[in-house]
């Protein structure tokens, strides 16, 4: 990854506050990739394990890697809860990548990929992937500086009378990219290369919201310093004020995957 722990103080937030992508999201993978008792999964930047857990129940086995420890542990936990014993979990990021850690049926990278060195990645994943397996990237809009929602405007208010450098509040729809990720999946050997989307509704807690703005890589707890429970104080003052707990959100799970082709004769 571009930066070694991005994440540092955050994990616990991450583990207890980001949400998980779907059944919905998981059923496709299952099906595009034929997922089954004898495909191995790659989860690289798995954080917590939101991804690699639940598509551990449809594979042989998952390698979930991510250099933050501290994050791994929490995944760790995460897994013994739901009874998925049957994942590898490895300290490492996209740098530590082997195309002799392969093959793979399937690698995900859920909000991780923007980390990485793409090109690089791309080009060892090829080659780990067995034929008509292939590589899915999954984001799941971050709402603080792209939701629409008044709470959340009201949230990134909050989040900026403490922090300075936080990233302008967006239009989603707005957001352009100079390369787009089915283009460069596309450009590195993969085919038949499709984006889909699952809309997701959700329902945020004060205490969600508190944890999920502290899971944020730009606003972990260590920025917010002796202020941190101040900020607490202040942000769970103003959601009480607006009264709309829980806080209703109508997000999007995205998904952009391809296919290596099989072998010619």
């Amino acid at each position: 990854m571009t930066e070694s722990n991005p994440f540092i103080g955050t994990e616990q937030y991450y583990a207890e506050h980001r949400p998980d992508y779907g059944e919905a999201t998981v059923d496709y993978l299952r099906e595009r990739f034929a997922l089954d008792s004898d495909a191995r999964v790659l989860d690289l930047g798995c954080g917590a394990g939101q991804l690699a857990v639940p598509l551990a129940r449809h594979a042989y086995d998952v390698v979930a890697m991510d250099p933050n420890e501290e994050m791994l542990r929490h995944a760790r936990e995460r897994a013994a809860e739901a009874g998925v014993e049957n994942v590898e979990w490895v300290v490492g990021s996209d740098a530590d990548l082997r195309v002799e850690q392969g093959p793979f049926r399937l690698t995900t990278m859920g909000r991780s990929f923007h980390w990485m060195d793409q090109e690089r990645t791309l080009d060892r994943l090829y080659r780990a992937t067995e034929a008509d397996g292939g590589v899915a990237l999954l984001t799941d809009r971050e709402w603080l500086t792209k939701g629409r929602e008044a709470w959340q405007a009201t949230v990134y208010d909050v989040v900026t009378d403490y922090l300075d450098d936080v990233p302008e509040r967006v239009d989603p729809e707005a957001v352009t990219y100079d390369d787009p990720w089915d283009e460069t999946l596309a450009a590195f050997g993969f085919e038949s290369v499709e984006t889909v989307t699952f809309d997701v509704e959700r329902e945020w807690t004060a205490d969600d919201v508190v944890g999920y703005v502290l899971s944020l890589s730009f606003c972990s707890p260590e920025r917010f310093g002796d202020e941190r429970a101040a900020f607490e104080r202040d942000l769970r003052a103003r959601l009480r004020e607006s009264g709309e707990e829980p806080f209703e959100q109508v997000a999007a799970v995205e998904v952009i995957s391809g296919l290596r082709a099989p072998e010619s004769d």
